[in-house]
C-alpha cells in the first residue's frame, strides 16, 4: 500500500512540475522572443533620431555663429567642443565638420580607419548623384530637410559606421555639412546585452516559478494526497484513530475531513455502547486498559477498542517544511538585489577621509553588514524559545525594512554603513527564525534533507536576486533599488502571516550550554583545523572575491552593471545543479575530508591564475570554476565538522553547528577588509594571487594534519 500510494503522490507530482514549467518555459520563451523582435526593430530608428538630434544641435551652433560673422574656417575650440559631444554619446563613433567640397574642417571622437564620409555639399551634386547610383549614400527628405546617410562603411575599416549628415546654409549659402558616424557596432553590442538580460530573467522566471509551484503542489496537491492516503492506509488496517487538529481545504481536503468524520462516528458509536455497557461511565474512559476486563462484554469491548484504536485520538504537528519556504525565499531575494552593486553605490557617496582609504571604505558595508549577523546568530535559539518562530519573523521585518528604506535615502557613506548594519540584524532574524520552523518541524530521519531546503532556497534567491538586481540597477539607478527591496520585504511578511504556523512546536533540543560548548570544542583539534582551514577561508573567499573585488574589478574592465549581475549569478548557478551531486558523492564514498581539502586548494589556485592580464571573460571563467570549487566544498564541510565534533560528546551538533556558523561569519567579515587593506599597496590581480595563496596553504596545511591524525588513529588502535 505505501508503494502504491509513493507513486500514486510521485505520478501526480512529477506531472504537474512538468506541465506548468513547460507552460512557464514557453510562456518566457514566446515573451522573450518577442521583447527580442521588438527591441531590435525600435532600436535603429531611435538610435538614427538621436544621431539626427546632436548633428542638429551642432549646426545650430555652428549658424549661430556664422549668423554673427564667425568665419566658418576658424571657429575657436570647435574641435573641443565635437570632441565632447562625440564622448557624451557612446553610440556615436565621430562628429565632423566639412567645407563645401568635402574638405575635413573640425572632428571630434575616434576617426582612426574611418574613410573621409562624404565628398562635398554645394558645387559637388553630381557627385553625390553619382554615389547614391552607386549605393554609397541612401538620401532621407524629412520636413524639406536633405539628409545624406553613408551607409555601412567596408569591412576593412577598423570601425563599422553608419553617416548622417546635415547641410549647413546661412542666408541662401551652402558652407558645408555637420556628419555624424553612428556606431554599428554599439547596435549589435545592445542586442546582445538585451539578449542577455533577457536569458537571465528567464532563468530567474523559471527558478521562480520552480519554488511557487513546489509551495502550490505540496499545500493543495501532493500534502493532502499523502494525508488522505495515510488516513486511507490506517483505516484499511484496522485504525479508526481520529485526527483532532485534521484541517484542509478543496476537495481532497473535504475528502480527508470525511475520512476523519467516518471514524469519529464510529467512536462515537462504540463509546455509546461503551457507556451502556458500564452503566454510564464510558464518557470517563480514554484509553482500552480502563474498560473493565472479564468474558462479557466489557472484556469484548476491550479487546475491540485495543484491536480498532477505537479510543485513540491523534494530536499530530501542524506545520509544514514549505510553510517557511516561500517566505524566506522572497525576503531573501529581496536582500540579494543589492549584491552586485554594493561596493559601486557605496563609491559614488565616498569623499577622502583621514581614518579610511577608499578601498577599505567600500568593503566596509559589507563586513558590517556580516558581522552584525555572526554576533546575532549565537542567541538564536534563545529568542526562538522565548517568542517563537512566527513572531520572530515579524521581529527581523522592522530592522530589516528600516534599513531598506535608510539605504534608499542615505546621502554619506556612513549612513549607508550604518543602515546596512541594521539591515543585517533583521536579515539575521528572519534567517534564523525560518532556520528555527523547519528544526521545529523535521525529525531525525529527515533533518538534513529540512536543512538542504533552506540551503537550496537561500542559494536560489541568491542567483536570481543578484542578477535581476544588476539588471535592474542598471535600468532605474541603485537606490530605487532598495526600495524595490522594501515592498518585497512586506510581501514575504504578508506571505509569512498567511502560511507560518502557530501552532509549531517551538521547542528546540540543545545539546551543550553556550560557553563550555564553545570552550569544550576549542579543544578539540580536529574541528578547530575544519573551523579555521576551511570554513572561515571559504566565507573570505565569498564575500572578499564575490561580493567585493568581482564589482570593482569589472568596473575597471568597463563592464556594464547588467554584465556584473549575470557573471555573479553563475556562481549561484553552478553551486545549485553540482551542490547535491556532491552531496551524493560525499555519502556514498564517505571521503568527506578529502573533498573538503579538494575545495579549498581548488579554490585557491582559482584565485592565483587572476594574476596577470584579466578579461571580463577570464573573470567569467574564475567565478564560475570557484562555483563548481565551492560545490564540492560546501555539502561535505558540514558533515567533516559535525563528524569531528562527535570526539567531543558533551557538545551536542545544534552546539556544534552553531559554533561552526558563527566562525564563517567571522570569515564573511574579514572577506572585504583583507582584500580591501591588499588593494590600497596591490593591483587586484597580485592582492588575489596573494589570498589565494594563503587558501593554498591552508588547504594544504588541513589535509596534511588530517591525514596524519588519522594515521595515528589507526596506529593507536
Amino acid at each position: 500500500m505505501t508503494e502504491r500510494s509513493d507513486g500514486l503522490t510521485g505520478f501526480i507530482n512529477r506531472r504537474l512540475f512538468i506541465t506548468i514549467l513547460l507552460s512557464t518555459l514557453l510562456a518566457a520563451i514566446i515573451s522573450a522572443v518577442y521583447t527580442l523582435t521588438e527591441f531590435n526593430i525600435a532600436l535603429k530608428p531611435r538610435l538614427l533620431q538621436k544621431a539626427e538630434a546632436v548633428a542638429e544641435v551642432v549646426r545650430e551652433d555652428i549658424e549661430l555663429a556664422l549668423g554673427v560673422g564667425v568665419p566658418f574656417d576658424r571657429i575657436r575650440g570647435m574641435d573641443l567642443y565635437l570632441e565632447e559631444t562625440a564622448a557624451k554619446y557612446p553610440e556615436l563613433v565621430y562628429v565632423l565638420v566639412t567645407g563645401r567640397d568635402g574638405e575635413l574642417l573640425y572632428s571630434g571622437g575616434a576617426m582612426d580607419g574611418v574613410q573621409a564620409p562624404v565628398t562635398g555639399i554645394a558645387g559637388a551634386a553630381l557627385d553625390v548623384d553619382r554615389a547614391l547610383q552607386a549605393g554609397f549614400v541612401s538620401r532621407l527628405v524629412d520636413g524639406g530637410r536633405d539628409l545624406l546617410r553613408l551607409l555601412p562603411l567596408g569591412e576593412s575599416s577598423e570601425l563599422q559606421a553608419e553617416n548622417l549628415q546635415l547641410p549647413l546654409a546661412v542666408g541662401g549659402h551652402v558652407y558645408g555639412a555637420v556628419q555624424v558616424g553612428l556606431d554599428t557596432g554599439y547596435i549589435r553590442t545592445q542586442l546582445t546585452d538585451v539578449f542577455f538580460d533577457i536569458a537571465i530573467v528567464l532563468v530567474a522566471v523559471l527558478l521562480v516559478s520552480f519554488e511557487v509551484v513546489m509551495v502550490l503542489v505540496m499545500f493543495y496537491v501532493s500534502g493532502p494526497l499523502q494525508r488522505s492516503e495515510s488516513i486511507l492506509e490506517r483505516q484499511a488496517g484496522g485504525d479508526f484513530s481520529v485526527n483532532d487538529r485534521l484541517s484542509g481545504k478543496g476537495s481532497i481536503g473535504t475528502f480527508i475531513s470525511q475520512l476523519n468524520r467516518d471514524s469519529q462516528q464510529l467512536q462515537d458509536s462504540f463509546r455509546s455502547a461503551l457507556d451502556q455497557a458500564t452503566g454510564g461511565h464510558g464518557g470517563a474512559i480514554s484509553k482500552p486498559d480502563e474498560i473493565p476486563q472479564g468474558d462479557g462484554i466489557g472484556g469484548r469491548l476491550r479487546r475491540l477498542a485495543d484491536q480498532f484504536n477505537l479510543l485513540k485520538v491523534l494530536r499530530e504537528k501542524q506545520g509544514s517544511i514549505t510553510d517557511a519556504r516561500i517566505p524566506l525565499f522572497v525576503f531573501a531575494f529581496a536582500e540579494e538585489l543589492q549584491k552586485s552593486f554594493m561596493p559601486l553605490f557605496v563609491a559614488e557617496y565616498y569623499e577622502p577621509n583621514p581614518w579610511f582609504d577608499k578601498d577599505i571604505m567600500v568593503g566596509l558595508p559589507i563586513s558590517v553588514f556580516m558581522f552584525v549577523i555572526a554576533a546575532v546568530t549565537p542567541f538564536a535559539g534563545r529568542w526562538v524559545d522565548r517568542w517563537g518562530n512566527k513572531r520572530l519573523f515579524f521581529c527581523g521585518l522592522v530592522p530589516a525594512l528600516a534599513g531598506y528604506l535608510g539605504c534608499a535615502v542615505a546621502s554619506g557613506v556612513y549612513e549607508i554603513i550604518f543602515w546596512r548594519g541594521v539591515t543585517a540584524l533583521g536579515y539575521a532574524i528572519i534567517t534564523i527564525s525560518c532556520q528555527g520552523y523547519i528544526a521545529a518541524i523535521v525529525t531525525a530521519q529527515n533533518r538534513a534533507k529540512g536543512m538542504a531546503v533552506f540551503v537550496g532556497v537561500l542559494m536560489t534567491a541568491t542567483m536570481c536576486g543578484t542578477a535581476l538586481g544588476g539588471i535592474i540597477a542598471d535600468r532605474i539607478g541603485y537606490q530605487p533599488v532598495f526600495l524595490l527591496s522594501a515592498i518585497l520585504a512586506s510581501f514575504a511578511g504578508l506571505l509569512a502571516w498567511l502560511m507560518l504556523s502557530e501552532q509549531v512546536d517551538e521547542r528546540r533540543k540543545k545539546g551543550g550550554g553556550g560557553k563550555g560548548s564553545a570552550w569544550a570544542l576549542a579543544r578539540n583539534p580536529r574541528y578547530v583545523c575544519i573551523v579555521l582551514f576551511c570554513a572561515i577561508p571559504a566565507k573570505i573567499i565569498l564575500t572578499g572575491f564575490l561580493y567585493y573585488m568581482v564589482p570593482l574589478y569589472l568596473v575597471t574592465l568597463d563592464a556594464t552593471q547588467s554584465e556584473i549581475g549575470r557573471i555573479m549569478m553563475v556562481y549561484s548557478l553552478i553551486i545549485i545543479p553540482l551542490g547535491p551531486v556532491a552531496s551524493r558523492i560525499a555519502d556514498r564514498s564517505g571521503q568527506t575530508v578529502e573533498l573538503v581539502v579538494l575545495g579549498t586548494v581548488l579554490s585557491g589556485v582559482i584565485l592565483i591564475s587572476l594574476y596577470g592580464e584579466a578579461s571580463v571573460m577570464s573573470m567569467l571563467l574564475a567565478v564560475a570554476l570557484m562555483g563548481a570549487a565551492h560545490s564540492i566544498l560546501k555539502a561535505p564541510l558540514i558533515a567533516a565538522a559535525m563528524e569531528a565534533a562527535e570526539a567531543t560528546p558533551e557538545v551536542g551538533r545544534t552546539a556544534a553547528l552553531g559554533l561552526l556558523r558563527t566562525s564563517e561569519r567571522v570569515g564573511s567579515v574579514l572577506g572585504p577588509v583583507l582584500v580591501a587593506s591588499l588593494l590600497v599597496v596591490y593591483d587586484y590581480g597580485e592582492a588575489m594571487a596573494i589570498v589565494g595563496t594563503g587558501i593554498v596553504l591552508t588547504g594544504v596545511v588541513m589535509g596534511v594534519y588530517l591525514k596524519k591524525s588519522a594515521a595515528k588513529e589507526v596506529f593507536a588502535s
